[in-house]
Parts: C-alpha cells; sequence; structure tokens
C-alpha cells in the first residue's frame, strides 16, 4: 500500500473523529496501526507520531476520567506531520 493511501485512510480517520463518528479509541488504533505501515520517513518523524500517539492517548484519559480534554493541538500536529509524509 502506498504512503498516499496511508495518509488518506489517516485523514479519514481524523475526520471521522472530528465529526463525532469515531472514538479516541478508534483514532488511535487507526492512527498506530497505519502509521506504522509508512515507508521511508526519517526516524525523527516516527518518533514524533510516537509522542502525538501519546498526545492522544492522555486526551482519551481525560475525557474518560470526565475531566476537560482537548485534542485539537495533537489533532494539529497530526495534519502537520501528515503533510511531511512523502507520497
Amino acid at each position: 500500500m502506498s504512503n498516499a493511501s496511508l495518509k488518506g485512510r489517516m485523514s479519514e480517520a481524523i475526520a471521522l473523529f472530528e465529526q463525532g463518528n469515531v472514538s479516541f479509541v478508534s483514532l488511535i488504533d487507526s492512527i498506530e496501526n497505519t502509521g506504522s505501515a509508512i515507508e521511508s520517513i526519517p526516524y525523527g518523524m516516527v518518533v514524533e507520531l510516537r509522542t502525538i500517539v501519546s498526545r492522544l492517548a492522555i486526551e482519551q484519559g481525560y475525557e474518560e476520567e470526565d475531566c476537560v480534554s482537548n485534542p485539537n493541538q495533537a489533532l494539529t500536529q497530526l495534519k502537520e506531520w501528515l503533510s511531511r509524509v512523502p507520497d
């Protein structure tokens, strides 16, 4: 599967989450699985994706504990990260 199609899957997962159609769990699972399949990216970008996924997991925990959750920063970072992934 090409990086372009993997990026499309990740973008779709983000959009569905923003629309309220998928949960944090589904989003994180999709990002982790799809992100691990992306090829030809520097190790620094791999680490950056792991950091973003960790931030999303923290936001998920906040939501589960009925605390204020604001995943917007992590989603913005994820979108920016995706824009740098080669097709």
